[in-house]
This record gives structure tokens, sequence and C-alpha cells, in this order.
């Protein structure tokens, strides 16, 4: 694709409405998350892909996070922990977290993000 693509904050046409999935996790520590994932734009021969992403509340532990992720929080909040670093992220914040991060994802309330994912 050639031309610019918008991203939504309301996800694409009928995704409000559409019922939460269970979400993979890397190892899940507490909670349940169901959410949806939604590619506005996808170029797999670059390992790249973008969209909007929800989910209700849950922990995760990474032992090497499996790719470098660019996120732009919508609404709700996470806090993202290691040994040395904690820093929890709220609407409007924009952060990246890097290929082989190793830490928790610690949402207690519903989120939901743009992403980038570069593999």
């Amino acid at each position: 694709m050639t031309t610019p693509i918008s991203f939504n904050a309301a996800g694409p046409q009928g995704w409000a409405g559409t019922d939460n999935v269970a979400q993979p996790t890397a190892e899940l520590i507490e909670g349940n998350p169901v959410g949806l994932d939604h590619a506005y734009f996808t170029r797999p021969e670059a390992g790249v892909r973008a969209g909007i992403w929800r989910s209700e509340a849950y922990t995760e532990f990474y032992e090497s996070y499996p790719c470098d992720e660019f996120m732009c929080v919508l609404s709700g909040s996470v806090t993202i922990e290691s040994d040395s670093f904690s820093q929890t992220y709220r609407q409007g914040d924009a952060f990246l977290i890097p290929k082989g991060f190793r830490g928790f994802w610690r949402q207690t309330e519903a989120m939901q993000k743009y992403y980038v994912i570069i593999e």
C-alpha cells in the first residue's frame, strides 16, 4: 500500500461491539487476558505490523520480549517492571519495549493501545 493509513481510536468498523477473545501471553501470572487485536498495516517481509490492541487486566512475565514494540496508550494503563526499572504508562503516553527485555507487564485495568511491532 502506498497511501497513508488512518488509525481510528475506536478501532475498525464494528470492532467496538465485537466480543473479546483470549490473547496469547508469554508467561501468565494472573488475570484474564481477553481482548482484540487489529492490524491496520503489515509488511511480513520486513517483519513490521502496526495496529490497535485492547485487553482486560492481567500480568505476564517475559523472559525475553520477542520484538521491538512501540506503543501509544489510548486508554487505561500498564506498568513495565524489571529488576532495575519500573514505569507506569497512561493514556497519551508513548514508549518502546526493546527486543530481549526481561520483566513484567502489569496491567491492572482494561487497556487499549496503538502499536508498531518490528520483529
